[in-house]
């Protein structure tokens, strides 16, 4: 059996080396690509971009809304300031005729579909929780029941401002969703997450 020579042990000793750099560099860009990278600042900047669309209200069908938990004095008497992150920002597709609105102590029953903001990976932002499928029809729909006060305190926030028969899509900053609690594992919901919400109020009962 031939010994190899010199020159090729180092040949394959250069081609071994440059198939690991390789493949770090591979694993290097699978990293840096990933959906969640920066996602915190990510989804801030991206709250802060659907702020200024609403603010502007171009169609006249956006909503501003503060949380329902803030007010308008601070602790030291003092005029309240507040920030993106203080507001929920909904859209209005589709107006109802109710001129009834639910309370915090109401339930309500709804059609809805919760995504995270767009990315690469989905356009249209991850779908990670629905009532429905294609399109919202509350003929076909079957609602889902909820108390308003066990909801996030986004979605409560606009809830409280639906009537029935209201279709918004509703733009919640992470801090009046999970804030920094991560619920990947039960809802694929990373932490510090801006959630979107399709929602279509159907009915409101009264405790």
């Amino acid at each position: 059996m031939r010994h190899p020579n010199r020159q090729t042990i180092l040949h394959g000793a250069f081609f071994g080396v440059a198939f690991l750099l390789l493949a770090l560099t591979s694993c290097q860009e699978a990293e840096e690509v990933d959906e969640y990278d920066n996602w915190q600042a990510r989804c801030e900047a991206y709250i802060d971009s659907i702020a200024r669309v609403a603010s502007t209200n171009a169609d006249g069908k956006w909503k501003t809304i503060r949380s329902f938990t803030l007010v308008d004095k601070d602790v030291d008497g003092k005029t309240a300031t507040w920030g993106t992150e203080d507001y929920v920002y909904c859209h209005v597709e589709q107006a109802g005729s109710s001129n009834v609105v639910p309370l915090f102590t109401d339930t309500v029953c709804v059609n809805y579909r919760g995504r995270l903001m767009p990315t690469t990976a989905h356009p249209e932002g991850y779908v990670f929780d629905q009532s429905f499928k294609g399109e919202v029809n509350p003929k076909f729909n079957i609602a889902k029941k909820f108390e308003v006060g066990a909801l996030t305190v986004g979605v409560s926030t606009a809830i409280q401002q639906m009537h029935v028969g209201d279709v918004w899509r509703i733009y919640i900053p992470a801090a009046l969703g999970y804030g920094s609690s991560d619920q990947k594992t039960s809802s694929g919901i990373p932490a510090y997450s801006a959630l979107i919400f399709d929602m279509n109020l159907v009915q409101i009962i009264k405790p």
